[in-house]
């Protein structure tokens, strides 16, 4: 089954089955190995009039077609689970292994002022199969068109988990592909749930056991998507490039499938397939939820004119679903043009003063709705600054994600493209501690009861057209644009706070957590005295009282003093955000902090989120039952 837009050129088909026999001594034939999947020609030819080279890279016409696909696609696990509901599901694990295309940088210029012109400053680790997604990291090639290979073993699980429901009757017709960040096979992890309760911890794994309670097949994918080049020298996956160079093995940077499409549509097309041949029906609607830089990859299916398709040319995705993008890469605005550089087709990003993503017409032929979730303590940045696209901005996580929100809005994706800011959680939500950390885990802002509104919110916007709420981000720059916009999402642990989250802590072990986690940094829940470090201590103050230090040395200023002092008490700052405007968490002057005032902001605070369509019912309730015994320092 070739695609049938592709022009299939049979003498390069001889030559790379010959080419690869050649290398590896085995066939590429995937008819017996894979049932689920033929192989297909390779560059992927959009089913679109204009092929988006200034996006996508040389057109198939300028780079020598390929066989690539799956080579062999097993079961290698299949067992009985149960969801929420004690509903039968089936967790089937295919392993896959296979070919895909894409371009590998080579001793590559990075622009400034990221690059001084010397080659091999640009990023060199990622295999990708479109120039979309090397935009924002400064890379401009040259870029060399070969064939990626990865195969299944115990050590690199390459996969599919296909959660489906033992009985036809039990699922709702439709299927997620969940897919994971930059990293190394992550499993497929639950936490216990229960039915008809808020259930914390539901990020874990990106939804999917909360989308298995809601009688949906899910699919978790899994790739090795190392990118750090420390990492890299552990990735499994090679290359073998059209100029003959080999990359990967051991002792050799490996290149991360960090961003190839075609791993992500090969391993929706073989779970579809599957799906359909076991419950008997083609999965109405296909949902993508990505998260880091699986929501990164997200977005390329979505802005690559004609990637959001299958291999039949038919739509693939039909909502998308982007948690946190990695860094913010891959806005709707793209101000770079590809140049060919060799007969290879190999080809080099320059900088362009055009835009060349125009949201009309055929762009528009296959997007789909998209919800897009911000973590607003995200604080990393890593991210360049390029011409004409971010230079507004610094080049912080956070910032280049409201500033996309704004470029959507600005492009005319107001109504198509909405984002939702969740103060208060950096990179991963409790969800990240909550293993091996629960004590940390249950004081961390849980974003599961928003999440699972959402995903509720996407379903009911493709299936039904019913629209979602207004996009919550903390930019007067987007609410200049759209006036229905609202502020960033505030749960009760921010909006009525007993303390402050901040990433790079150190935990009471000893350990340390990185970027991803915010830990809580509790206020004081008594009156203590109010000193500096610098100070004589008074008679029985206690050191642990002082605002921290996090794992590099710093000062976490909760006063906003650059002084380290006593950190504040909750009535504290309670009285201070009322100084300083905030309408929730607060006391007027002479007002004390009670129980009931405590419960009254997170009673009204829940109550209206859950009005809005943005928190559970069973989260609300969740919330003003434990208001009624958090620490607060009163009873």
């Amino acid at each position: 089954m070739f695609n049938s837009y592709t022009r299939i050129n049979y003498t390069n088909i001889l030559f790379k089955i010959s080419f690869i026999i050649a290398l590896f001594g085995s066939t590429v034939s995937a008819q017996q190995d894979c049932p689920l999947l033929d192989q297909y020609m390779a560059p992927f030819q959009t089913p679109v009039s204009d092929w988006p080279d200034a996006i996508a890279g040389p057109a198939p016409g300028d780079v020598e077609q390929r066989l690539v696909g799956p080579t062999e696609c097993r079961i290698v696990s299949d067992k009985i689970i149960h969801n929420a509901k004690g509903i039968p599901y089936r967790q089937v694990t295919i392993a896959i292994s296979g070919t895909v295309f894409g371009y590998a940088p080579q001793r590559t210029l990075s622009i400034p002022p990221l690059g001084t012109g010397v080659p091999g400053e640009g990023r060199e680790n990622t295999f990708a199969d479109h120039a979309f997604i090397w935009q924002t990291q400064g890379t401009m090639g040259p870029f060399i068109p070969g064939i990626g290979y990865f195969n299944y073993s115990d050590e690199t699980p390459a996969s599919v988990e296909i959660l489906i429901p033992q009985n036809r009757q039990d699922w709702n017709g439709h299927m997620w592909v969940l897919v994971h960040g930059a990293g190394r096979f992550p499993p497929l992890l639950f936490h216990p749930r229960k039915d008809g309760e808020f259930n914390r911890y539901t990020e874990t794994s990106e939804s999917a056991g909360a989308l298995m309670d809601m009688g949906f097949a899910v699919v978790w994918t899994r790739r090795d998507a190392a990118i750090t080049d420390e990492a890299s020298m552990a990735v499994a996956n090679t290359v073998v490039l059209d100029d003959g160079t080999e990359l990967g093995g051991p002792g050799k940077l490996g290149m991360g499938f960090n961003d190839n499409l075609g791993v992500i549509r090969d391993y929706t097309v073989i779970s579809r397939n599957y799906i359909e041949q076991q419950l008997g029906k083609r999965p109405d609607k296909v949902f993508y939820r990505g998260h880091s830089a699986g929501g990164a990859m997200g977005r390329s299916f979505l802005l690559i004119r004609g990637m959001n398709t299958d291999h039949d040319g038919d739509q693939l995705f039909h909502g998308f679903y982007l948690d946190d993008s990695a860094g913010g890469r891959g806005a709707t605005a793209y101000f770079w043009e590809a140049e060919v550089v060799d007969e290879l087709g190999s080809f080099r990003l320059n900088p362009s003063d055009t835009d060349y993503l125009v949201f009309a017409g055929e762009q528009m032929k296959f997007m789909a709705p998209v919800i897009e979730i911000i973590h607003g303590a995200y604080a990393g940045g890593n991210t360049s600054t390029v011409p004409r696209l971010f230079e507004r901005v610094p080049a912080t996580y956070f910032q280049y994600k409201r500033e996309n929100a704004r470029i959507n809005i600005e492009k005319g994706l107001g109504d198509q493209w909405k984002s939702y800011e969740i103060a208060g959680t950096s990179h991963s939500d409790a969800s990240a501690e909550a293993f091996k950390y629960p004590e940390l885990a249950k004081d961390m802002v849980d974003i599961g009861s928003v999440a699972i509104k959402l995903e509720q919110t996407l379903v009911d916007w493709v299936l039904h057209d019913k629209k979602p709420p207004e996009t919550r981000v903390d930019a007067r720059d987007v609410w200049d644009l759209d006036p229905k916009a609202g502020p960033a999402i505030q749960l009760p642990e921010t909006a009525c706070p007993r303390g402050i989250f901040r990433p790079y802590m150190n935990r009471p072990d000893g350990t340390a957590v990185g970027s991803s986690p915010a830990l809580f940094i509790p206020y004081l829940t008594f009156p203590a005295p109010q000193i500096n470090e610098r100070q004589t201590r008074p008679a029985g103050f206690n050191d642990e009282w002082l605002e921290p230090l996090d794992r590099f040395g710093y000062l976490v200023d909760m006063t906003e003093s650059n002084h380290r002092m006593t950190r504040p008490s909750i009535e504290q700052a309670w009285h201070i955000r009322y100084r300083e405007g905030e309408t929730t968490g607060i006391l007027k002057p002479y007002e004390r902090l009670t129980r009931e005032r405590y419960a009254a902001c997170v009673t009204g605070v829940v109550n209206d989120l859950y009005a809005e369509g943005l928190l559970l019912k069973e989260a609300r309730d969740w919330y003003i039952d434990k208001a009624k015994t958090d620490e607060i320092g009163v009873e």
